[in-house]
């Protein structure tokens, strides 16, 4: 059987803050090749270390916390401004 030619991984694209660019830069020493090398690393730890169901935690949509979190905001103002009218 006839070999693949060609590389045997899949390239991808990352969008980072600006900041954490440029420690993960730092930390590789201002080398493109060894900044790779650390995502790959990081990338394939936190693999290994997860199990599926933390892994998909990331990918899905924690719209009760949100709503909970702009819930309590929308209240804190409410008060807010509810002691301001009461103080003047």
């Amino acid at each position: 059987m006839a070999r693949k030619r060609g590389r045997n991984f899949k390239k991808i694209s990352v969008s980072l803050p600006r900041s954490t660019y440029y420690i993960l830069l730092g930390i590789a020493q201002g080398d493109e090749k060894k900044l790779n090398k650390l995502l790959r690393g990081i990338i394939e730890d936190k693999f290994r270390e997860s199990t599926i169901e933390e892994l998909q935690m990331y990918v899905a949509k924690p719209e009760k916390e949100e709503e909970e979190i702009k819930t309590e905001e929308v209240k804190e103002e409410e008060k807010a401004s509810k002691a301001q009218v009461v103080s003047s």
